[in-house]
């Protein structure tokens, strides 16, 4: 089973454009697709957006993948997740044991192999670890893992205006 998943997450880094692909990103997440490895596990992209994002004339919206590490969580409830500097998005633990950790490449590429099982997923960034998605029960970026490759791409967009 093959589920695609697209998670965003506010970043205030500036992005660090890849230096084979471009900001192309439908390059990019087709020359990341054909890098996974992995039998059992996730893989994707993460991405920076920035700029105006608006529909018009003054479009200057930019989404670029990043290097950034990825953490992976037991599922973890935003309740007992320790906030940063007041910050809804920025957290300094999540609390919960972590499962597994990896770094992107240059054109924000990762996978890792993971049993089945829920989780929390968040990047490190300045040292923080984000994570803006929240579920209906207060869960902070949720995903379940079944089996296979699962793909999720990660879009921080804090510097987008939409």
């Amino acid at each position: 089973m093959h589920l695609l998943a697209t998670v965003f997450f506010f970043s205030c880094h500036k992005a660090n454009n890849a230096t084979r692909t471009g900001c192309n990103m439908q390059q990019v997440y087709a020359d990341n697709a054909k890098k996974v490895t992995i039998t059992s596990g996730i893989w994707g992209t993460v991405s920076n957006m920035e700029g105006d994002c608006m529909p018009g004339l003054t479009n200057t919206c930019k989404n670029c993948p990043v290097q950034r590490t990825i953490k992976i969580y037991q599922y973890t409830l935003q309740a007992i997740a320790t906030p940063s500097d007041n910050s809804p998005v920025l957290f300094d633990s999540l609390n919960s044991p972590l499962i597994a950790e990896v770094d992107a490449d240059t054109s924000g590429f990762f996978q890792v192999n993971i049993p089945v099982g829920h989780y929390s997923i968040a990047v490190v960034e300045n040292g923080k670890l984000y994570s803006n998605w929240l579920d209906r029960q207060g869960g902070l970026s949720p995903f379940t893992f079944t089996s296979g490759r699962q793909n999720i791409n990660i879009v921080m967009a804090n510097k987008a205006a939409f």
